[in-house]
C-alpha cells in the first residue's frame, strides 16, 4: 500500500506539471509590476520572458522583445517578484515520539511534504540546516530529479557538535520510553559521526572527522559554536572552529554556525564562517555590542535571523515574562533592529518544520503569529521585519538575493535577471506597500513551470492530522 501511494503521488506530480522535463518552451508574463530584488524599484507594465526554464528577458514592455507563439500569463494589476527563500528551515522537525516511531523509514515523505508546503506559499528554495542526512539526501535527490514536487532543497544534515534527536541536545527525556536500539539508530542517522564526541578532540582530530563528513553529498556545513539546550555554553574552541571552517571550504561548501550568545557569535566571525545562523539570539539580557556589529559589516558576514512579531512577543510575556522565549526573543528583536541600522546583510529564516495540527492543539506555546510553521512562518517574519524598520525592498532581498548570495547561488537564483532560473511569484497586492501583501499569492512558477499550488501538498502525513473534537 505504501508503494502504491508513493507511485500515485509521483504520477499526480507528473500530471500536474511538476516533473523536471515538463517545461514549456517559451512563456511570457505581461502587464504586471516587476519588483526585482536586484533592482532599485518597481517597473510598471513589465514583461518577463521565460525560455527553457530560465529568464531570457525582464523589464518594461518597451524594452523587451516578445517572442511570437509564446504561452502568455496576464499579470495586469499584479506584482511580479522572485521566488522566495528561507535561509534556515528544518523540513523534518517532528521529534515527538509518535511521529518518530510511526514514520521511521519514511522521513523523506515528511520532508517532501514540507517542501510542498513551502512551494505552495511562494518559497521556491529552502535551506535545511539540521535533520536526518539519509532522508534529506533522498528527498532532495527526488526533488531535483523531478520525481516529487516541492521547493528546491539544499541541506546540511547534522549540526556538527550536536548529538541526535533523542539526546541531551534535543529530546533526551523521550529516550527512556523506547528501546536503546532505537535511540542509537535514530541518533546515528542525524549525527553521522559528528556529534558531541568531537568536543573531546583536538583540532587535528576534529578536522579529520569534518573532512570525512564534508565528503558526503550534502550541500553546505553547519556547526554549533554554542549549545542548543544550554544556549549559554561555548562548544568548540577558536582553534577547532577555524579547522571546521577550513574543512568546509576545502570541500567547496559554505559553512554556517549555530550561535546563541555574544561570545560564540564573535568567535565564529573570527573563525571565518560564511553565515551566522540566528545571531539575533544572544541570551536574556545583553544585545550585540556595536564593535561586534561593526565586525559583521566589515567582514560582510550575513545573519540568518529568526524574527517574531510584537504580537507574538506580547503573548509570550503574558504567558510568563520570565520564560526563555520571552526574554531571548525580546533581546532578539532589539538585535535585529540594531543590525538593520548597522547595515548587516539580513537573511530571512524561520526554523520552520511541518507542524501537526494535533500537536499544535496540545502545545502550550502561544497560537498567534507562529514562526516555526512551514507555509506560515515566513509571512509572520516579513511582518516582524516591517515592524522593526526594515525598508520594503530590503525585506524582499532578505528572502531572495541576500540569501542566494550568502549560499553562493546568486548566479542562478535570487533575482529576475536574464540567464537565471525562472523562479517567480505573482502577487495580487504590492508587497512594498505592506508586508502582509506577501500572503496574496496568485501564481507560483518554479523552473519556468506554473505550479498547481491548490494541489499541494500531494500526500500529506502530518499537516493534515486532525485535533480531536473536545466539545461536550
Amino acid at each position: 500500500m505504501r508503494h502504491f501511494k508513493h507511485l500515485t503521488a509521483l504520477c499526480l506530480a507528473a500530471m500536474l506539471g511538476f516533473g523536471a522535463g515538463a517545461q514549456a518552451e517559451t512563456t511570457i508574463i505581461t502587464g504586471g509590476t516587476l519588483i526585482d530584488s536586484a533592482g532599485t524599484g518597481p517597473v510598471e507594465d513589465a514583461v518577463v520572458v521565460i525560455k527553457d526554464g530560465r529568464i531570457q528577458a525582464a523589464g518594461p514592455r518597451a524594452s523587451v522583445t516578445i517572442p511570437a507563439g509564446a504561452t502568455a500569463i496576464d499579470a495586469s494589476g499584479k506584482f511580479i517578484i522572485p521566488g522566495l527563500m528561507d535561509a534556515n528551515v528544518h523540513l523534518y522537525l517532528n521529534l515527538d515520539l509518535e511521529t518518530l516511531i510511526k514514520y521511521e523509514g519514511r522521513y523523506e515523505d515528511i520532508i517532501i511534504e514540507g517542501a510542498q508546503l513551502a512551494l505552495k506559499t511562494g518559497q521556491t528554495t529552502v535551506f535545511d540546516t539540521w535533520g536526518p542526512y539519509p532522508a534529506l539526501k533522498k528527498a532532495r535527490d527526488m526533488l531535483n530529479a523531478g520525481e516529487a514536487a516541492g521547493a528546491r532543497v539544499y541541506f546540511a544534515g547534522n549540526i556538527i557538535g550536536f548529538d541526535g534527536p533523542l539526546s541531551a541536545d534535543f529530546r533526551e527525556a523521550a529516550a527512556a520510553h523506547v528501546s536503546k536500539a532505537m535511540v542509537s539508530r535514530l541518533n546515528a542517522d542525524w549525527e553521522q559521526d559528528t556529534g558531541r564526541d568531537l568536543m573531546w578532540m583536538g583540532p587535528e582530530e576534529v578536522r579529520e572527522k569534518v573532512d570525512t563528513y564534508a565528503a558526503k553529498d550534502m550541500d553546505f556545513l553547519k556547526y554549533g559554536a554554542s549549545g542548543h539546550v544550554a544556549m549559554e555554553f561555548i562548544t568548540f574552541s577558536p582553534r577547532v572552529q577555524k579547522e571546521i571552517v577550513a574543512a568546509g571550504h576545502a570541500a567547496d561548501k559554505t559553512v554556517q554556525v549555530h550561535t546563541t550568545s555574544i561570545e560564540s557569535l564573535d568567535m565564529a566571525i573570527d573563525a571565518g564562517v560564511d553565515i551566522l545562523t540566528h545571531c539575533d539570539i544572544t541570551g536574556p539580557v545583553k544585545t550585540i555590542p556595536e564593535a561586534t556589529l561593526a565586525k559583521m559589516v566589515e567582514h560582510s558576514i550575513p545573519c540568518s535571523i529568526v524574527p517574531i512579531t510584537q504580537r507574538r512577543l506580547d503573548a509570550y510575556i503574558e504567558q510568563d515574562p520570565n520564560q526563555v522565549m520571552a526574554t531571548y526573543q525580546g533581546i532578539g528583536r532589539k538585535n535585529i533592529a540594531n543590525m538593520i541600522k548597522a547595515g548587516v546583510s539580513i537573511l530571512l529564516s524561520t526554523d520552520a518544520g511541518v507542524k501537526s495540527p494535533l500537536m499544535m492543539a496540545e502545545s502550550k506555546q502561544p497560537k498567534v503569529d507562529m514562526r516555526t510553521e512551514l507555509g506560515e512562518g515566513h509571512f509572520n517574519a516579513f511582518t516582524a521585519l516591517e515592524e522593526l524598520g526594515m525598508a520594503p525592498l530590503e525585506i524582499l532581498r532578505s528572502a531572495t538575493l541576500n540569501t542566494a548570495k550568502a549560499y553562493k547561488l546568486d548566479s542562478d537564483l535570487g533575482s529576475l535577471e536574464p540567464g537565471k532560473i525562472a523562479d517567480i511569484v505573482i502577487l495580487d497586492k504590492n508587497p512594498l506597500d505592506a508586508a502582509a501583501n506577501y500572503r496574496t499569492i496568485n501564481t507560483v512558477i518554479k523552473d519556468g513551470q506554473v505550479v498547481d499550488i491548490d494541489a499541494l501538498p500531494l500526500a500529506p502525513l502530518v499537516s493534515n492530522q486532525k485535533a480531536p473534537d473536545t466539545k461536550p
